[in-house]
Formats: C-alpha cells, sequence, structure tokens
C-alpha cells in the first residue's frame, strides 16, 4: 500500500469539458486570486460590460483575400489554356469553378476584414443577477449575413472552467462560463468568456472579478488594457435590441 496518493484534479461538471484544465471557484464563494479585469467597457453599480476580442490576425485577413485573388485568376485562366488541347469544355469549366471558390474564399476574407463586427460583449447585472451574452455566428458563404444571438442565463447557475485549445489559428487558455441546470453540476450549454495564449493566471483573475463583482463586493475600474486594440478599428459590435438593453442595464 503506497504511503501517499496523489490524485490528479477531476472535472467537477458533467460533461467535462474537451481539453479541460481547471474549475474555478463558485461564484457564490469567496474567491482565491486578485479580481483583475483584461478589458473594460462599463463599470458601475448596477451593470459591468466586458468585451471579448477575438485572437485573429486581421492583416492576415487581408493578406488572404489578395492570396486568394490571384489564386482564382491563375486557376481560371489555365483552365482555358488547357481548353485547347481538349474538344468539350471539361477543363474550362473545371477553371471557372476552381476560380469561383477561390473568389469565394476572397469574399469571405474581406468581409472578415472589412465588414465583420469585432467586439462580442458580455454583461452581467448584479441587480438582476443575470449574465447577458452577444455573439455572431458566421458562416463562410460571403453574400450571407452573419446572425446575432443574444442569451442570458441566471448568473447562479454559471459555473467556470478552463480549458486549453490546440487549434492551429486559436491555440491558448479559454475560460468558458457552463450553465448548468438548478443546483446540479449538469451542464447544459456553454460560452466563451475570455482567452489566453501563454496563461491561465490572467483567466483566473477575470472569472474571480466578474464573481466579486455579482456578489455585491467593490471592484476597481484598472483593467490591464485600455481602448480597443488598434487591428480591431473601425468596426465595433453591432446595438443590443432595444429590450435587452434596457434589461441588461437597469435594475428589475
Amino acid at each position: 500500500m503506497p504511503l501517499f496518493t496523489m490524485d490528479e484534479p477531476q472535472p467537477r461538471l458533467n460533461p467535462p469539458i474537451k481539453n479541460w484544465r481547471e474549475d474555478m471557484p463558485e461564484n457564490h464563494e469567496p474567491q482565491l486570486v486578485p479580481p483583475r479585469l483584461r478589458w473594460l467597457t462599463t463599470l458601475n453599480d448596477t451593470f459591468l460590460e466586458v468585451p471579448l476580442y477575438s485572437t485573429i490576425v486581421w492583416g492576415g485577413m487581408l493578406a488572404s483575400a489578395v492570396l486568394m485573388f490571384i489564386l482564382g485568376v491563375v486557376v481560371g485562366a489555365f483552365g482555358f489554356v488547357i481548353q485547347g488541347g481538349y474538344d468539350d469544355y471539361a477543363m474550362t469549366a473545371i477553371g471557372l469553378g476552381g476560380a469561383f471558390i477561390f473568389f469565394c474564399l476572397m469574399l469571405f476574407c474581406l468581409k472578415m476584414y472589412f465588414v465583420q463586427p469585432r467586439d462580442q460583449p458580455i454583461r452581467l447585472n448584479r441587480k438582476r443577477q443575470k449574465i447577458y451574452i452577444f455573439e455572431y455566428k458566421h458562416t463562410f458563404l460571403p453574400w450571407r449575413k452573419w446572425t446575432t444571438t443574444i442569451r442570458s442565463y441566471n448568473w447562479a447557475d454559471v459555473r467556470g472552467e478552463i480549458r486549453y485549445s490546440s487549434a492551429r489559428y486559436d491555440s491558448g487558455y479559454q475560460l468558458f462560463g457552463s450553465v448548468c441546470e438548478p443546483g446540479t453540476n449538469k451542464v447544459v450549454t456553454r460560452f466563451l468568456i475570455a482567452k489566453e495564449r501563454s496563461s491561465q493566471e490572467m483567466l483566473c483573475q477575470i472569472w474571480s472579478y466578474l464573481s466579486v463583482y455579482m456578489q455585491h463586493d467593490s471592484v476597481t475600474a484598472d483593467p490591464v488594457e485600455t481602448g480597443r486594440p488598434d487591428d480591431w478599428c473601425p468596426r465595433k459590435a453591432d446595438r443590443w435590441p432595444d429590450d435587452m438593453e434596457r434589461e441588461s442595464t437597469t435594475a428589475p
């Protein structure tokens, strides 16, 4: 029988999040780390709003659009050139089809750079004890408008989890809010709160800040970063619907 046992920490929620790293303290409990935000939009006695900035390299979207245009022209021209040795129009059709695909990808990259709103805010109303999530649903079809989804949950049902993403263009640590059935650890849905590329510490501080604020304790308006990231200009988030704007910013 071993003298010492070192049990690996296990996810508390069911089902656990993929690539789980850590569960945050319950949002009604004392927090273990000093509260701090990376970004802050609004702070007052009724509601708090923080932005969720993506880690997309926006300059890369513009460079990708140029590359897709060049490839589209090359593929289309190649189809016409090769067609000279054939009696039908198969190579022309293949070339035009390939050019169409590359031009669609070009339009998608241009839309990402010039059109996509780049701020997906999260609001917490401590008078109502609710959290409001503003999200965009992307589609690769450049001619379709990206839809906006706004959800709200009771803060008492939200748990915090940190996972690690190894995705090529979105790697790093991610803090999720996991909405559970009341009084249980059974997860109904999850939403992203914040991302950090190299460390969990900032995510723990963000969760601590949100929890302390919703416990009606005092927090300071001293985020790590001020303003908006330079590469996030010029697009801001769309407006909240009038009824949600009113509900999320006022007391009952």
